[in-house]
This record gives C-alpha cells, sequence and structure tokens, in this order.
C-alpha cells in the first residue's frame, strides 16, 4: 500500500507560504523533497498556487476606502430619492387623471347637446363658478392625496 502523506508535508507548506521555499528553506528539508513523491508534488503545486496568489494580488486594483464609502453614501442618496419620489409621481398621476376627468366633465355638461335640466341651465348660466370649483378640485386633490400617502 502506498503513502498519501508524509510527515514533512506541512513544512513544505510552511516554507512556500512564507517565501522560503527553496532558496532560504532548510537543506534537509529540501533533500527530503527531492526523494519523497508526495513531498515534491506538494511543493510543486503549492508552488503553484502561491505564484498565482501573488500574480493576482499585483493585479487587483483595490479602490481607496474613502471611494468605497463615498459610491456607497452616493448608492444610498440614490435609493433615498428614488423611494422618496414614488408616492410624489403616484399623487402626479392621480391629480393629471382627475384634472382631465373633471375637464372632460365640464366639456361635456357645458356643451350644448346635453341637456340635463336644471344643473345644465345652473352651469351654462354661471361658467365662472363651475371653472373656480374645478380649478380648488385640481388644486387640492394633489395636496389631498400627499397627505392621505404621507403617513406610509
Amino acid at each position: 500500500m502506498s503513502r498519501i502523506e508524509c510527515n514533512r508535508e506541512q513544512d513544505i507548506l510552511d516554507a512556500v507560504a512564507s517565501s522560503r521555499w527553496p532558496e532560504r528553506a532548510d537543506s534537509e528539508l529540501i533533500a527530503h523533497a527531492k526523494s519523497c513523491r508526495i513531498c515534491s508534488e506538494v511543493a510543486l503545486i503549492s508552488m503553484l498556487y502561491q505564484e498565482d496568489y501573488s500574480a493576482a494580488l499585483e493585479e487587483a486594483r483595490v479602490p481607496t476606502s474613502g471611494l468605497v464609502w463615498w459610491k456607497s453614501e452616493l448608492r444610498v442618496r440614490q435609493e433615498a430619492v428614488r423611494t422618496a419620489s414614488r408616492p410624489i409621481q403616484m399623487v402626479q398621476g392621480v391629480s393629471v387623471v382627475c384634472v382631465v376627468s373633471v375637464l372632460l366633465i365640464a366639456i361635456a355638461l357645458l356643451s350644448s347637446q346635453f341637456d340635463l335640466g336644471a344643473i345644465s341651465t345652473f352651469i351654462q348660466q354661471q361658467p365662472l363658478i363651475v371653472w373656480l370649483v374645478m380649478g380648488v378640485v385640481a388644486a387640492l386633490t394633489p395636496v389631498a392625496l400627499y397627505f392621505v400617502y404621507s403617513g406610509e
């Protein structure tokens, strides 16, 4: 049965990790690695990993902590703006729908095609009051919706 471990394997790994292999390693450890198939493979593979790791560290461009902090603060602010603008956009949409519907109703009632009796007569006689009421409704609808949805 062949061995799959060696007692000196950890010594080789320590020497490679501390960049002592093979130039500054013990001569006894180097001689053992030459004679032991397991330790020579461990040394070869761990050196490859160490070189790969060193190359990756040299190529990595890590931003400064100030830049990372600034970007995270910027992201938080942008998210807060998006969150705050959602109710405002909804209120604007609802107010536009209200204004358009009130205008369509007013146009329908003011036209001479529809005869709705007393209401139609009043609207035709007092168009200024009707326009004033529609303006007040159009102005107060967004304010009322703001107060309704500001508690969320």
